[in-house]
This record gives structure tokens, sequence and C-alpha cells, in this order.
């Protein structure tokens, strides 16, 4: 069987060859490397992406897109030399031990970055999949770079000592407690964002409040180390992940999925302005609400104002009928009688909300003196002018 000595025309005995047949030897391999590089860039991934491009999936697209096929390219160059050029110093074993390690070095450099890129496909295919683009899975993707990166590291000083790999995960394990102090943040952010994801906590474009972090936005990331959210300010908040986990925040992506905002306002009332109403009063003010409740004799001008705000929210096309919708009193405090409009919207965005509630609570003000109520309102310097005329 022919060896590489016979391919290239030298001898088989590699003491016999002079300086220039190996300078000679290592442009012959050059361009065997070379040739294997340009027939992958000119020849086979140009097939492959016409392949891809052709299929109705995109995730091929990801998979094999130019970064991995570039790296994939420098790849087999490089297994090449480390096959061949250590040949052509045989006789030298310190030489082959420097050429092999550092052939070695290079061919896992270009695997550690090679497997990333994979990795980074996989996250592009992710976020493109109607079943896990709403997922948090960047943090679960960073750790599997950083595992990578790891066993690489692992690996290339391995090669280096010229010691098993098993040797120097021993020797990392000796110095655990270090290792666990330095990368800390790291290890709580993966166990928290595995529990994140599981338990579908947060995603990605989530409204969420945590008053002690001063975030009240959206979250446009969840990764490995930090939770990013814009606020409505436009402001920008980081919160270490492990503390989604170990505090309480508020989350409002179910108010989007099931299409009710809660609105909770208040009408103060002058509690002096309440009193029972006369026979004919209470005809007059039952008159103007539609399918108004039986009502006794002792009833009051503040039980019609209840019904028909009640009435009014109930009849607003933006009203939800779903959830509770309620006028109902709280106690009496100094500013006077609390009087709660308690409904859900079906419109969840702001504007709108904002609009909707400014509607119902002007509403409500307006018909106090239909009622005859008032609203309540501490004194103010107009007041005290008053007082001195």
């Amino acid at each position: 069987m022919l060896s590489f000595y016979d391919i290239v025309g030298f001898s088989d005995h590699p003491a016999n060859l002079s300086s220039a047949d190996r300078l000679l030897g290592i442009g012959i391999i050059a361009a065997i490397c070379l040739l294997a590089y340009f027939l992958l860039k000119k020849i086979v991934f140009p097939l492959v992406k016409r392949f891809t491009e052709k299929t109705d999936a995109t995730w091929d697209d990801h998979l094999f897109n130019s970064r991995v096929l570039n790296l994939a390219a420098y790849l087999l160059p490089a297994l090449l030399a480390y096959m061949f050029v250590p040949m052509l110093f045989s006789d030298h074993p310190m030489t082959v031990t420097v050429i092999d390690k550092a052939f070695l070095l290079l061919i896992v450099t270009i695997s550690t970055r090679l497997v990333c890129a994979f990795i980074s496909s996989f996250q592009i295919i992710s976020s493109e999949s109607e079943l896990l683009r709403k997922r948090p899975l960047t943090g679960i993707y960073q750790t599997f770079k950083i595992l990578v990166v790891c066993v690489g590291i692992i690996l290339a000083v391995s090669i280096l000592l010229n010691r098993e790999p098993s040797t120097i995960l021993a020797g990392l394990g000796a110095s655990a407690a270090v290792l666990m102090l330095v990368f800390k943040d790291s290890i709580m952010g993966l166990v928290a964002g595995i529990q994140i994801n599981y338990y579908d906590i947060l995603r990605p474009g989530d409204w969420m409040i945590l008053e002690k972090r001063g975030a009240n936005g959206l979250v446009t990331a969840v990764t490995l180390n930090f939770v990013k959210v814009q606020n409505w300010d436009n402001s920008v908040t980081t919160i270490p992940t492990h503390a989604l986990i170990t505090e309480s925040f508020q989350n409002f992506r179910n108010m989007w999925d099931e299409g009710g905002r809660r609105m909770r306002e208040l009408v103060y009332i002058d509690i002096t302005s309440v009193h029972k109403c006369s026979v004919d009063e209470a005809e007059r003010l039952a008159a103007m609400i539609p399918d108004c409740p039986t009502y006794g004799t002792d009833v009051t001008n503040l039980f019609f104002f209840r019904f028909y705000m009640e009435h009014r929210m109930r009849s607003n096309p933006l009203t939800n009928p779903q959830p509770h919708l309620m006028v109902r009193q709280q106690p009496v405090s100094a500013f006077g009688l609390p009087v709660e409009l308690y409904c859900f919207t079906s419109c969840t965005q702001w504007v709108d909300f904002e609009h909707f509630k400014a509607e119902i609570v002007e509403t409500a003000y307006a018909s106090l003196g239909k009622f005859g109520l008032r609203a309540f309102q501490s004194p103010s310097g107009i007041d005290f002018d008053k007082l001195k005329n």
C-alpha cells in the first residue's frame, strides 16, 4: 500500500529527507489543504445552500448558515494538516510533539466554535417556532455554549500539559469551592432559568412590575445572568435572573391572553348629600335606569346612582362582561364616601384603557347632580375667599 512519501515521491525514511524536501512536502500538503478548502467553499457548500433554499422549511437554512459552513470549511484542512505534516518530521520526536499539539489546539478551537455556531442556529430556529418562540430559552442556550467552551478549554489544557482530561477535571474538583464562588451568579442564573422556562413564569414581551428593583415595563431579554426590562419611561432596568425566583413580581401576561384589564376607580361623594328619596323622586330616578331593580320605601339616591353607573359600564362596548362588574361602597373616610367603580375592559392597550377609564369616571362625576349627590372636595383657596366675603 502506498505511503504518504510514495505519493509525493520521497523516500520511506524521513531521515533521508533534506530541508528542501521537507519544504516541498509542506508546500504539497498546503496545496492539498487549500484544494480541500476551495472544493468545500466553491462546490460542496453552494450545493448545500441551494438544496436548503429549495425546501419549504426554514430550519435547514439556519442550521447550515454561512457561519457554520465557513467553520466546517476550516476544520477539514486542519484535520488534513494534522494527519500529514507530522509525517515529514517523524525522525524528530520533539518537533512532531509540537506540531501535533499546535494542530490539535487548532482543531479543538475550530470544533468549539463550530458547536457554538450550531447552538446559535438552534436558538434562531426556536425563536421562529410557534411553540418555542415565547419561551425564555436564551439562558439555556448560553449555558450550553458555556459548557462547550469549558469542555474546549479542558481539552486544550490537557493537550498542552499532556494530561488526560479526567485528570484536569479531578484537579478542578479539588478547587470546586473557588469555582462555585467565581461562577456563583451563572450557576444561580442557570437554575433560575430552568425554573422560569419549566414553569413558564416569564417570557420576552411580558409586562412585569418589580417595584423593589424599579422595573415596570416590557421584558426584552431573559438571559443566563440577567433579565432586561424596558420601562414605560424608556429607561432600562436589569434584574439578576435568580432574583425572579427569590422575589415576588407581577406579570400582566394573563391580562392580555384573557383580554380583560381591570379598572378600579373611586368617586368621592359628600356624605351629607346622601338622602332618602320620596316616592316621586324614586320613580324619577328609577326611570333613568333600564331594568332597575326592585326597591323599597327607604331607598336612597345613592342606591339609584350605583345601579345607574353599573348600567353605564355594562352598556359600554369596551367593557368585558365576563369578569366581575360592580359599583360598591368603601369605608367612609375623611374624604367622604368612596364609591368604587369596578369592572374589566376588553381593551388592554394602555392608551385605549386610559380613555375608557376617563370616560367612565367623567360620566360618574357629571351624573352626580342628576341624583342629588355632590362630589367631595377638600377646601381650596377659592372656598376660603368666599368665606371672607
